[in-house]
């Protein structure tokens, strides 16, 4: 795997974005920063990746953002696409079952996956980026800054040095350390129950759905992981001790009415606390915090890694357009402002998961077993959970990048139908380079719904104009066909017309000829500039 010498001692080294932490997040931001242009240095205290399979769960948006990076074919291997989830009480009786459709963002809404083969892929993704250095064994110890940038103290294998930087992107985990230095504080609680993880290797396992046995006398779950590998995880039970939990024999006698534990070959077993806390405040001057730095959650609707996943989308354009000189840095006012709100509800939506499947008291279970069983006489009801109903679908709250108003459309994510031009039939998405803009029609050619004033700022930007099933008028605009039903339908329903799609795919506004568009006024400085090249990746 691609390694980095360390950074060089001597006259302080510079770089417009360093990134704290080699996880998962860590790397996707660099990747997504790389591929903007953006000069970035990754620093990590460890000599190489952890490799440890912490995440197993991903989304549709996570699975987006590795397509718009460029790295989707790299782990489409390593997916387990669309598997059944089942919750089960203590009699095997079905509380819940979630069958989730093919989800309108283009990809498998729910999954599992191998962490290690994530984070290989985006590390090896790097290298594609002359911008991008990866500094292993390289540990911040301290951070200064002023208004100018941030200078970083970093221990690396040959002695002390100092980085400096436009901007700090921390993405060291739930115990960052980076979290202390700018005074952010985790509010929120510590589940008292703990849980023992234990991840497997059993051929021919068969098991093929995410199982949540909702069993006062033990809550557990199970999933699928990718080839021969399988996860399970144990709640502690009050009076346990966790270092009797991870004995071999009593890790086997829990694995024993699955499978045969002659067969099965543990690699890891780790006793852990669920944590349910966001922090209350993001970002202090040029240091932002990402992922498990600035929000903890259980795991029960699968979000910890893909809530850092959705932080990387945001925030990464955001920085790109100020570094390249597209927008002033007050834009980067919006992340936690359109973050915060969205973390916050899918920390509650954990919690309420984890209510269904944690009870331990058998009257708390069997009054929960009574309400599911009154629920589920109704169609309704079923349809709504085997849906994935229960989970909210992707949003943004409102800011400075999105219209003011009540428009149930802004702030949507854009959906991504397959699409057709005289080549090929494709994802949307495949128009479109990683960090570009789109001003969308519907039957109309969206360059014609531009003020003069918007549409000098949209090309200097480097927005694609798309036209789907109408007549282009503007030699700008790139005219598809769509005969997607739920796009179709989408569309019908929320009166789509023309819109403006930011390059995190979520909707700013409403396109109108009469006026200019409220979020295109912060990019004013690009108005009359030449067009900027967009860097294309390959899907």
């Amino acid at each position: 795997m691609p390694r980095e010498p360390s950074v060089k001692s001597g006259p302080r080294p510079h770089c417009q974005v360093a990134v704290i932490g080699a996880g998962p997040i860590g790397l996707m931001f660099a990747n997504l920063l790389g591929a903007a242009g953006v000069d970035v240095v990754v620093l990590e205290r460890n000599p190489e990746l952890l490799g440890l399979p912490r995440a197993i769960a991903y989304d549709a948006e996570t699975l987006r953002l590795f397509a718009q990076v460029g790295l989707f074919d790299a782990i489409a291997p390593g997916l387990i696409q669309d598997p059944r989830v089942v919750y089960f009480n203590a009699r095997g009786r079905t509380l819940m079952e979630m069958n989730a459709p093919r989800s309108p963002y283009g990809h498998s809404p729910l999954g599992t996956f191998y962490q290690p083969d994530f984070e290989r892929s985006l590390l090896e993704g790097l290298a594609r980026f002359s911008n991008v250095r990866m500094a292993f064994a390289h540990q911040v110890v301290d951070l200064q800054q002023d208004a100018d940038g941030v200078a970083l103290r970093v221990i690396a294998p040959d002695g002390e040095t100092w980085l400096s930087a436009e901007y700090v992107v921390a993405c060291d985990g739930g115990a960052s350390a980076t979290r202390d230095k700018i005074g952010a504080r985790a509010v929120g609680s510590t589940y008292l129950e703990r849980w023992l993880v234990v991840d497997a290797r059993i051929e021919n396992h068969g098991v093929d759905k995410i199982t949540f046995r909702c069993d006062p006398r033990r809550p557990a779950v199970q999933l699928p992981a990718v080839g021969s590998r399988v996860r399970w995880e144990f709640m502690q039970l009050p009076g346990e001790d966790a270092d009797d939990l991870l004995r071999e024999e009593t890790v086997r006698s829990l694995l024993a009415p699955y499978h045969d534990v002659d067969k099965v070959e543990i690699e890891r077993k780790t006793v852990y606390a669920f944590h349910a806390r966001v922090v209350d405040r993001w970002r202090k001057g040029r240091v932002f915090l990402a992922g498990d730095a600035a929000h903890m959650m259980p795991p029960f609707a699968g979000q910890g890694m893909n809530g850092g996943m959705k932080d990387a989308a945001n925030l990464s354009w955001k920085l790109a357009a100020v570094l390249g000189g597209q927008a002033s840095a007050e834009i980067l006012d919006t992340y936690e402002v359109e973050r915060a709100a969205n973390v916050r509800a899918m920390v509650n939506t954990s919690r309420r998961l984890g209510a269904v499947i944690m009870p331990t008291r058998r009257s708390v279970a069997a009054a929960r077993d009574a309400a599911f069983a009154c629920l589920n006489l109704s169609g309704a009801f079923r349809a709504f959970i085997r849906r994935g109903g229960v989970l909210p679908p992707p949003h943004i709250s409102q800011s400075a990048l999105t219209a003011r108003g009540k428009d149930g459309l802004i702030g949507q994510m854009m959906p991504q139908p397959d699409v057709l031009s005289a080549e090929r039939r494709a994802p949307l998405d495949h128009c479109l380079s990683c960090h570009q803009w789109m001003a969308l029609g519907v039957g109309v050619d969206p360059a014609s719904m531009v003020s003069k004033g918007d549409l000098s700022i949209l090309d200097a930007l480097g927005a694609r104009f798309v036209c789907l099933n109408g007549k282009a008028e503007s030699d700008r605009t790139v005219s598809l066909l769509c005969d997607d039903r739920g796009f179709a339908d989408w569309a019908k329903r929320h009166r789509v017309s023309a819109i403006l799609v930011r390059p995190d795919r979520f909707i700013a506004e409403r396109l109108s000829p009469s006026g200019d568009a409220q979020v295109l006024a912060h990019f004013a400085p690009m108005r009359g500039r030449a067009s900027v090249r967009v860097p294309e990746l390959q899907h």
